[in-house]
């Protein structure tokens, strides 16, 4: 595996699908001199990093990597979760999963990892037997779609699918991420088609059986974009809200 600067940027180049010509003029250099960067016959400078990091719009992981690739330090923190500097953070994120209450809220990772819950959502988590679970593509795709308590469980599984593929496009992916899209697409079937969405819907919701209910939400996802260190900045808060008055009074009593 090359382990270059110039291989780096030259694949995040391509994956952005732009060329030699339109990063020089974006960065107001020749693409001559985009190339030797490419090719290893120059070396960027890190104000020269951060600016291709910028304009192919890098994860800021992935801009910390770059820098160390070029010899330079980085730019971006990445803490422990119980760090003291992140204790702001981290109480406005349980702020904002309890004052959702009594809907379910969730924070997970970049891997969809389950970092914390409020209590409706740990409360739906063991209903659907997904409780011991860490991860939540993970408890889907050992959920047999026959006996789940997800009524349209090959709908959610799309869906989910669908933006976890998106996910991977925009930060490049990790090997974990392109596990879990492996896995969860071989649980649908080799006819994508046969799964049916209805299209004239405005929201396309994820329906639960809970005890005699049937429970419908759609979700609002939330990201921490202007947080700095790398790893929070990947969590992504999803606040469930009832897609039908059924729903809703079930909540509301």
């Amino acid at each position: 595996m090359n382990n270059s600067i110039g291989y780096f940027l030259k694949q995040w180049r391509k994956y952005r699908r732009y060329s030699q010509l339109q990063l020089s003029l974006e960065l107001g250099i020749s693409s001559k001199h985009v190339s030797f960067i490419e090719t290893g016959r120059s070396s960027p400078s890190r104000e020269m990093v951060l600016r291709i990091g910028e304009f192919l719009l890098l994860p800021k992981r992935e801009v910390n990597r770059g820098l160390y690739l070029a010899g330079y330090a980085p730019v971006y923190t990445d803490l422990p979760v119980e760090h003291e500097n992140l204790k702001p953070v981290f109480s406005a994120i349980d702020k904002m999963i309890e004052n959702h209450m009594p809907y379910p809220a969730l924070v997970l990772n970049q891997n969809w990892d389950v970092v914390k819950v409020n209590e409706s959502a740990n409360k739906l988590l063991v209903e659907l037997g997904y409780f011991g679970h860490k991860n939540l593509i993970e408890a889907l795709i050992f959920d047999d779609p026959k006996t789940s308590k997800i009524i349209n469980w090959h709908e959610t599984a799309l869906s989910i699918l669908v933006r976890l593929r998106h996910e991977i496009s925009l930060s490049g992916g990790s090997s974990r991420q392109e596990e879990l899209e492996t896995k969860l697409a071989l649980c649908l079937p080799a006819n994508i088609s046969g799964v049916n969405i209805d299209e004239n819907q405005v929201v396309s919701p994820t329906i639960f059986s809970v005890g005699i209910d049937k429970l419908s939400f759609f979700s609002i996802i939330s990201q921490l974009s202007t947080i700095q260190d790398v790893t929070v900045n990947q969590f992504r808060i999803e606040l469930m809200f009832p897609s039908d008055e059924i729903t809703k009074k079930f909540y509301i009593k």
